[in-house]
């Protein structure tokens, strides 16, 4: 999942509770890196590109997912959830799921790995049936950015986790050291191995990825509104880079995000 640009105020802490991992954090999160790419979210979402990605994650999520079926399918209910949020109309959506039932498309998901700026590495997920070209319209843009495809190696410096924000509205106006305090609970008793509080009620819990379902169906008995779920890659160490190279990392992204096949991208950027 991408982080997010220039954090104006931080607060967190870290202790273990039960062999749980418990985190703090305000929304705005512990790095510049997060920070810019936070606001720089809030403010390119245009309808026609956003609309455009969020289409191929759906198709994405049915080829992984193995079903058009949101109920079957919790990898394609959350990329839903996330064009509800986006206000996509209705309509393309069940427009594009018609299309993935009938579709001979050949595309497929490749998993790219780039070595960026600062020894930094980025993972870039695409979405096409013409892996080579396309690798050839991203490698002019690495090129460009101090960056380049890596010879491998770079997925080793992930884990994928399972990933889930959830809202309690029992928790809500609650301090948030209450709030941390009941949820690593809920963690305990719902398998989860992390948790951490985003802001207000909403609160992250991270699992294996074998046991998202599992977590997920515990933290609903609870009575926790789920609003996404997936897994996700987890760099197990942050590469730390100087403003200079976070400003060319900041153009790069820019440049993969508007290329229509990428779905998304990842990095250990601290």
């Amino acid at each position: 999942m991408l982080k997010q640009f220039l954090r104006p105020f931080s607060l967190s802490y870290e202790s273990y509770n039960k062999h749980i991992v418990v985190q703090s954090k305000r929304f705005a999160g512990h790095s510049k890196w997060a920070n810019i790419r936070h606001i720089k979210g809030a403010k390119d979402a245009e309808r026609s590109r956003l609309f455009t990605k969020l289409g191929r994650q759906i198709k994405v999520a049915v080829q992984e997912g193995g079903s058009v079926d949101p109920k079957k399918n919790l990898q394609l209910n959350q990329v839903i959830e996330q064009t509800r949020r986006a206000n996509m109309p209705a309509a393309t959506v069940q427009s594009i799921l018609k299309s993935c039932e009938s579709s001979k498309s050949q595309d497929k998901s490749y998993m790219l790995e780039i070595k960026g700026p600062g020894s930094c590495f980025i993972l870039c997920e695409v979405y096409t049936s013409q892996l080579h070209g396309l690798k050839m319209i991203l490698s002019t843009i690495l090129k460009k950015h101090q960056s380049r495809f890596s010879d491998g190696g770079g997925l080793h410096l992930f884990e994928e986790k399972g990933q889930i924000e959830a809202e309690h509205q029992a928790l809500a106006g609650k301090p948030e050291e209450e709030i941390l305090e009941k949820a690593t609970d809920h963690a305990i008793e719902s398998g989860a191995e992390d948790v951490k509080v985003i802001e207000n009620s909403l609160v992250q819990f991270s699992c294996g990825k074998s046991n998202l379902n599992q977590v997920v169906g515990e933290l609903e008995k609870m009575g926790y509104k789920v609003t996404s779920a997936e897994v996700e890659y987890v760099p197990f160490n942050l590469q730390p880079l100087q403003d200079s190279e976070l400003e060319v990392c900041q153009k790069l992204f820019d440049k993969l995000e508007s290329v229509p096949e990428v779905v998304r991208l990842v990095d250990n950027i601290a």
